[in-house]
Parts: structure tokens; C-alpha cells; sequence
């Protein structure tokens, strides 16, 4: 359930950002006019294309002006909010730092695609009646094939968010799971759950001790044992 839970909180706003780019450009119609008299082109405006947004929505969790409340001696359970956990630890911020990066350089491959895209669309409107037939028909085909290779760009960096995102969670899953099973053991508790701030799969807490909550301890020890800037 835990893997689950920190999968939800990498992937959601990857997929949403990579489902954006490939439905930002519909594909284009094919029509051929006749050899002597192009009946005009309807253009579209070229496809907008937005970089997948950050790993998670950055937090800027208030700090107490008083030492967090002590664990209760006697509790048997406790909870951690892996979101919290991801958007405050260094580990989880290199993440999102990370997968930042890979969407401008998406966005960067996908605006030169787009930038063609809308020259040709420019010059066979502006061309209707000006350039020969022939010309024309180049353009338009010229025109499909680049929304071709636009959508094949897309397709293909969305596969690789998904692949690169997958590396992340395993890795952050390798290193977050064990320091929460050390706080069990070390605590005597039976259990403790994983529970997320925002709506969506997973625990909520409605009404607890708010020293049942280790999720600073977790980034805390976390924070310890990957202190580099890129939490390795």
C-alpha cells in the first residue's frame, strides 16, 4: 500500500502534464487540392505545449513556534504523510528538481516541431493565389508530415517520463520504506499508516495526537542519511 500511495504522488501531475502535450495537437487534415486551382488551407494555430509541472506542488509547511508535541509512551500506532515527506526532504526535492529539468528539455525539442509547424501553415495561407500549385502541394505535405513528427515526439517523451518517473519512485520507495520500519521497531508499534494532505487514494486522518505524527522524524533521518543537493 505505501508503494502504491508514494506512486500516486510521483506520477499524477507527470501524467497530467504529458497528457497535455499530446492532446495539444490534433492531427492535421490531409487534403489535396487539385493540380491547377488549391482550394484554400485551413490553418490552426500551432499546438501548445507545456512542460510536465513538478513532482509535487511546492510546500511551505509553517514552522511551530513550539517544540512538536512528544510521542505518546503508550501508542501502538502512528502515521507519516508521505506527500509532505516528498515535498520537504531533500531526497524528494531532487526529484522534483529532476523531473523539472526533463520537462524543459521536452518542452525545448517539442517548440522547434511546433515553430515549423506554423511557419508552413503561415506561408501556404499567405501563398493562396500566389505561389503555383505545385509549390502548394509541396507545402501541405511538407505540413502533414511535420504533425507526423510531432505526435511521434510526444508519444516518445511521454514514454520517457513514465520510464524516468518509475526509476524515481523506485528509488525513493528503496530508501524511505526501511527508515519508517526502523521508527516501528524502535517505537514497539504495530502499525503505521501512510496518509496524504490533498484528496485521492490512501488514509486521512480525522482526529488524532498530534505526536502520533512522524513525518518530520522521517525527513529528519532521511535528510541524515542522503544529505547531498541531489539527495544521493
Amino acid at each position: 500500500m505505501t508503494r502504491t500511495l508514494i506512486a500516486s504522488l510521483l506520477t499524477s501531475l507527470v501524467v497530467t502534464g504529458s497528457a497535455a502535450a499530446s492532446q495539444a495537437n490534433p492531427p492535421a487534415t490531409q487534403t489535396r487540392p487539385p493540380a491547377q486551382t488549391p482550394p484554400p488551407t485551413t490553418t490552426t494555430p500551432p499546438p501548445q505545449t507545456t512542460a510536465p509541472p513538478p513532482l509535487l506542488p511546492p510546500q511551505t509547511p509553517a514552522k511551530p513556534a513550539t517544540p512538536p508535541p512528544p510521542f505518546p509512551a503508550d501508542a501502538k500506532v502512528a502515521f507519516v504523510s508521505l506527500q509532505a515527506v516528498v515535498g520537504e526532504s531533500k531526497l524528494g526535492k531532487a526529484g522534483s528538481t529532476q523531473m523539472q529539468d526533463l520537462g524543459e528539455k521536452m518542452k525545448a525539442e517539442l517548440s522547434g516541431t511546433q515553430k515549423k509547424i506554423a511557419d508552413l501553415q503561415k506561408e501556404i495561407q499567405q501563398g493562396q493565389g500566389v505561389l503555383n500549385s505545385s509549390v502548394l502541394l509541396t507545402k501541405q505535405s511538407q505540413l502533414e508530415q511535420a504533425n507526423r513528427d510531432l505526435q511521434h515526439q510526444q508519444d516518445n517523451w511521454q514514454a520517457r517520463i513514465t520510464e524516468f518517473n518509475g526509476q524515481l519512485l523506485s528509488s525513493f520507495s528503496e530508501k524511505v520504506v526501511p527508515i519508517v520500519e526502523e521508527l516501528r521497531i524502535e517505537k514497539g508499534l504495530w502499525v503505521i499508516f501512510a496518509v496524504q494532505d490533498n484528496e485521492g487514494s490512501g488514509l486521512a486522518v480525522l482526529a488524532a495526537n498530534p505526536g502520533l505524527d512522524l513525518t518530520a522524524e522521517v525527513v529528519k533521518r532521511l535528510d541524515a542519511k542522503f544529505p547531498g543537493p541531489a539527495g544521493k
